[in-house]
C-alpha cells in the first residue's frame, strides 16, 4: 500500500501540484489519527497558528481539489495495482480501497455529485443563493407594488407612529432603505462553485483573499456572481415598510440594494441600512467611527468607550440548545448634508430589531435609556436580542452613547 501512495504522489498529474502531493503524503501519514482542520491548515498546508475553518475554506478547497486529482489519477494514469486512494465526502481522512480499476469504472462519485458537495456548505449555498435571488425579485415586485399604492392613494394611517419614527421620519425628508448584497465570486473553469470571503467585500480587490485567488489559479480569475440580498434582512426590511404604511409614513420610503448604492444618498436622503458584521462594507467609515463594535460572526460587540457600570464586551449567552441572547446595535448618525441622518441596524437577526423599534414596548424601553441619557440627537446603542432558533423572544437596550463626531465627510452633527 505504501508503494502504491507514493506511486500516486510521483505521478505527472501530483509532480505538477506541490500542494496537492504533500497534502496526501500528510494525510497518508496521518490516516490512523483523529486530524482537524485546523491541524490540515496549519502542519499540512501552511496556514498560520491563527487560522480560522470558519473564516477561511482553504483547507476545504484543498481537499476538495485533492478528491478531485485523484479522481483524474485513476481515470488517467492508474497502473491497475488493485488500490484505490480515497477521501469521503464530507472528511478530510484518507483511506484505500482493494479493487482493480479501469478509467470507465472509478469507484468515486461521479463529478457532478463531487463538485455539489465537495465543500461542506456547499450543500446549501448554492440553492439558499438561488432561493435568496428569487426572494428578492418576489419582495422587490411586493415592495414596489405597495409603494407604488402608497403614492397613488391618500394616507389612511391605522396606528400611531412610535416617538422614535415619527422623529427619524419627520415631515418633508426622503428615506431610503437599504439592503445589502455581499460580494460572492464563481470562476470560468468550474462554475459550480460559489464562493464568498466574509473579508472582501469589493470585488476588485479579491486577490487579498487567500480562498479566491488558490481557486483562481486552475479555475481561472474570479467574475462577480449574481447580487443576492441576506433572507434575514430582507425579511426585516418588509416587517419594516408595513409598520410605516400602518403608521402612515411609507409615503416617502424607496429601496434600493447597497451594491447600486454609493455614499451621496446621504446628501439626499435619511438612510436605514440593515446588515450584520460583515455585510455592511459601503458604511465602513461610519462604522469605524463608533465607539461600539459588532464582532466577527456577530459573536460579541465591543464597547471602546466603557461608561460607569458598562460592559467593555457583550457577548453571546448561551441559554440552552438552540436558545441564546445575542448582541446587536442601532445607531443613528448624522448624514451628509443638514436634516439627514443615517440609521443602522445591525445584527445577525435584524427582525429582531425592526420589532423592538416599532412595537410599543420596545419604544418604552428605548425612551427611558434616551431620556437617561439627555436625549441625544446622535446616538448608538447595544440591544439585546433573545432568540430561540430563528424566533424572537425579545429585545432590550443595554447600553447607550452620544454620537458627537463629525460624519465622516466633515459635516456638522450639529446642524
Amino acid at each position: 500500500m505504501e508503494a502504491h501512495v507514493q506511486r500516486v504522489a510521483q505521478s505527472s498529474l501530483f509532480l505538477r501540484a506541490d500542494t496537492l502531493r504533500k497534502l496526501l503524503l500528510y494525510l497518508w501519514a496521518h490516516r490512523t489519527e483523529e486530524i482537524s482542520e485546523y491541524a490540515v491548515a496549519t502542519e499540512a498546508l501552511g496556514r498560520r497558528s491563527d487560522f480560522d475553518p470558519k473564516m477561511d475554506a482553504s483547507a476545504r478547497v484543498q481537499i476538495s481539489r485533492l478528491r478531485r486529482k485523484l479522481k483524474d489519477f485513476y481515470e488517467t494514469e492508474s497502473r491497475g495495482d488493485g488500490f484505490v486512494l480515497h477521501i469521503p465526502m464530507g472528511t478530510h481522512v484518507l483511506t484505500i480501497m482493494e479493487g482493480t480499476l479501469s478509467p470507465s469504472h472509478s469507484p468515486l462519485l461521479p463529478a457532478d455529485v463531487e463538485l455539489e458537495t465537495s465543500f461542506p456548505w456547499r450543500r446549501w449555498l448554492v440553492p439558499g443563493l438561488v432561493t435568496a435571488c428569487v426572494l428578492l425579485l418576489v419582495v422587490t415586485a411586493f415592495l414596489i407594488r405597495d409603494l407604488r399604492k402608497a403614492k397613488a392613494l391618500p394616507l389612511r394611517a391605522t396606528a400611531t407612529p412610535t416617538n422614535f419614527w415619527k422623529a427619524f421620519v419627520g415631515t418633508d425628508t426622503p428615506v431610503k432603505i437599504i439592503l445589502p448584497t455581499p460580494v460572492f465570486f464563481t470562476f470560468p473553469n468550474d462554475d459550480q462553485v460559489h464562493i464568498r470571503d466574509v473579508r472582501v467585500n469589493q470585488f476588485q480587490l479579491w486577490k487579498l483573499s487567500k480562498s479566491v485567488s488558490e481557486l483562481a489559479i486552475t479555475d481561472g480569475e474570479p467574475r462577480l456572481d449574481h447580487a443576492y440580498t441576506v433572507t434575514s434582512d430582507t425579511l426585516a426590511a418588509i416587517d419594516l415598510t408595513r409598520y410605516l404604511d400602518r403608521v402612515g409614513l411609507a409615503e416617502r420610503v424607496e429601496f434600493g440594494i447597497s451594491g447600486d448604492s454609493t455614499m451621496d444618498l446621504l446628501e439626499n436622503s435619511s438612510v436605514v441600512v440593515f446588515g450584520a458584521h460583515s455585510t455592511l462594507y459601503p458604511f465602513r467609515d461610519y462604522l469605524e467611527s463608533m465607539s461600539f463594535t459588532l464582532g466577527m460572526s456577530e459573536a460579541s460587540v465591543y464597547n471602546h468607550q466603557p461608561a460607569n457600570g458598562e460592559q467593555a464586551r457583550y457577548d453571546v449567552l448561551r441559554q440552552a440548545i438552540g436558545r441564546q441572547i445575542e448582541p446587536s446595535l442601532v445607531a443613528v448618525l448624522p448624514g451628509r448634508s443638514p436634516g439627514k441622518k443615517l440609521l443602522i441596524l445591525q445584527s445577525r437577526h435584524t427582525s429582531a430589531l425592526v420589532a423592538m423599534m416599532t412595537s410599543k414596548v420596545g419604544d418604552s424601553l428605548f425612551q427611558k435609556m434616551y431620556i437617561a441619557h439627555q436625549s441625544p440627537r446622535f446616538f448608538e446603542m447595544v440591544v439585546m436580542n433573545e432568540i430561540e432558533g430563528d424566533h424572537i423572544i425579545q429585545s432590550w437596550p443595554v447600553a447607550m452613547h452620544a454620537y458627537t463626531k463629525n460624519p465622516p465627510n466633515g459635516g456638522d452633527v450639529t446642524q
